[in-house]
């Protein structure tokens, strides 16, 4: 589709009115979230969002008096090479990142699962043997996200194997590849859907390749990448309408849906599918519904064989979340406040992305009265905002919203879609974009990737230092800091030193003493000050409970005749 019919004229006043617009909603969207709240979504965005709002005003100021000083720019004329140059530029700064900005360190528990399942299929099995002597006792070495058993005989996380066995072959350069190839699918994407139009094309591309969300993520174990760079090659192969190429984007698909959790692919494709049944090419429609509903069954049988490689005789499901019915219930029925977690999740992913990537965007979506396609790409973003936000509000650590970051080419496209829809007020508002661009490159970007390294780099050097000290294990309490437990994680095969054992309550440990004593071993127990770099990065010292049960549990584990060393 040309320009007709997609540029419908704005007025100064309309633009004006929108931007002050989206200047409330963001007020609003921070103000509606409370100042304490137990979900980390919650506690980041008044640790860092706050100061990225205002770095966000600052250089939306600049962006004003650029289209004030530079009022008739002539139009970007971007190389055909850059596309290309810019993928590996971020390949580069993604792969150089994982170690320099995120301290090489996993700190979620979504991100140490993706490597303990990676070593495990680098060893060529689909699940860990677990010890005879650690099999009653597993749940102390934390296995969150593992299935709901007692007495298992082998451990893997109950994720999909996609993102793990990637990153089993790739290592640390698999997200850093997935935004590359996404860069390099946009564009394709962008070319097909707005071919008369370079400069919108190239805007596409800017609104991307400038968030710091698509940067950051790509830098760490997240799924979201690979989801977003699956997405966008689906979508280059799903726009040529070629039967070969339909088969190449159903093969893309198999393992799309089976990268991480088996929603997200398919709330992305649906809406295209959708146009087939519009546009009543019945034949290519049935092609992709019985491709993807044998896609969908075969991913939805997979906890069935995790359950199976993981079960013994002794075995016992001891609650729900051994399917994804199950799964599904237990977050309905755990689902709260989801209006302060989604406001939240919002004002994260609009600080952590370019500044105009959402006010063109919307521009864009009102195309969809005229061209489906902008339809399609809409409904991609809101259908897994209404999903998540019913059933799964709650997204934990993340650069920006993770659970739509596989839209963000959407938005990008949209956003091209929205600088078409500008029409005649393309070279008064040139300037300022680039402004704005300029600003998510040398202020934003910086500043999103020194408070990513501050929390990153803090839990890395408290890691560090547990693995570099001399005893048999290691005790992490719950309350000992904020978020102390995401340092209790341990090797698949359990050959690190000292193991790190998870504390819930001060006699969770009790019972395996003796056991685990029985030999002289040594424990290390984290003084308070151990944690002060956590404190310190989190804005929020520890409290002398760790003090406190340090005495209760030197003599407890003295008992039992472990030899007891203090970790400062």
């Amino acid at each position: 589709m040309g320009k007709k019919g997609l540029w419908s004229g704005y007025s100064p006043r309309f633009l004006l009115g929108l931007l002050a617009g989206w200047a409330v909603l963001l007020g609003a969207l921070y103000a509606s979230v409370p100042k304490k709240h137990p979900e980390i979504t919650v506690f980041y965005v008044h640790l860092q969002d706050r100061w990225l709002l205002l770095a966000l005003g600052a250089v939306w100021t600049v962006a004003g008096l650029a289209c004030w000083r530079w009022r008739r720019m002539r139009a970007m004329d971007l190389p055909h090479w850059l596309p290309l140059v810019l993928a590996g530029a971020l390949f580069a700064l993604g792969w150089a990142g994982h170690y320099g900005v995120l301290a090489g360190h996993d700190l979620s528990r979504d991100e140490q699962m993706v490597s303990f399942d990676a070593a495990i299929y680098r060893s060529g099995q689909l699940a860990q043997p677990i010890p005879p002597a650690w099999q009653a006792d597993i749940d102390h070495l934390n296995t969150v996200f593992m299935m709901p058993l007692s007495h298992p005989v082998a451990w893997v996380s109950t994720y999909l194997p996609g993102n793990a066995m990637a990153h089993a072959f790739l290592g640390s350069a698999t997200g850093p590849l997935a935004l590359a190839v996404s860069v390099l699918a946009l564009w394709g994407v962008a070319q097909r859907l707005l071919p008369s139009d370079k400069e919108a094309q190239g805007v596409a591309l800017g609104l991307f390749a400038l968030s710091g969300q698509a940067l950051y993520a790509a830098m760490s174990n997240f799924a979201m990448p690979l989801h977003l760079a699956a997405n966008l090659v689906w979508l280059w192969l799903f726009l040529r309408d070629e039967r070969r190429a339909d088969v190449a984007a159903i093969m893309v698909g198999m393992v799309a849906t089976g990268l991480h959790q088996p929603l997200f692919h398919p709330m992305f494709v649906a809406p295209w599918l959708a146009l087939l049944w519009a546009d009543k090419r019945w034949g290519r429609l049935a092609l992709y519904t019985l491709a993807y509903g044998a896609i969908g069954l075969f991913w939805l049988w997979w906890p069935h064989v995790t359950l199976g490689l993981v079960s013994g005789p002794d075995s016992k499901l001891v609650s729900s979340g051994a399917t994804y019915l199950s799964r599904l219930m237990d977050a309905l029925a755990d689902s709260q406040d989801n209006g302060a977690q989604m406001a939240a999740n919002m004002l994260r992913m609009a600080t952590w992305t370019h500044p105009a990537l959402f006010l063109l965007a919307l521009l864009g979506a009102l195309a969809a009265k005229v061209d489906r396609r902008v339809a399609a790409l809409a409904a991609g973003v809101v259908l897994p905002l209404v999903v998540m936000g019913v059933i799964l509000p709650y997204q934990g650590h993340g650069f920006g919203y993770r659970y739509l970051h596989q839209t963000l080419g959407n938005l990008a496209l949209l956003g091209g879609y929205g600088w078409l829809r500008l029409g005649g007020w393309r070279p008064r508002l040139r300037g300022g974009l680039l402004a704005l661009s300029a600003g998510s490159l040398l202020v934003l970007i910086p500043m999103q990737g020194w408070f990513a390294h501050r929390l990153y780099a803090a839990f890395g050097e408290a890691s560090d230092k547990i693995d570099t000290t001399a005893a048999d294990y290691v005790v992490i309490g719950q309350f000992d800091a904020p978020l102390a437990l995401d340092l209790a994680f341990n090797r698949a095969n359990l050959s690190n030193r000292p193991l790190r054992l998870m504390e819930e309550n001060y006699d969770d440990l009790l019972p395996i003493m003796p056991r685990l004593c029985a030999h002289g071993e040594t424990v290390a127990l984290p003084r308070r000050s151990f944690y002060f770099g956590i404190g310190h990065a989190l804005d929020m010292m520890p409290g002398r409970t760790t003090e406190k049960r340090l005495a209760w549990h030197r003599r407890e584990w003295g008992k039992a005749g472990c030899g007891v060393i203090d970790l400062y």
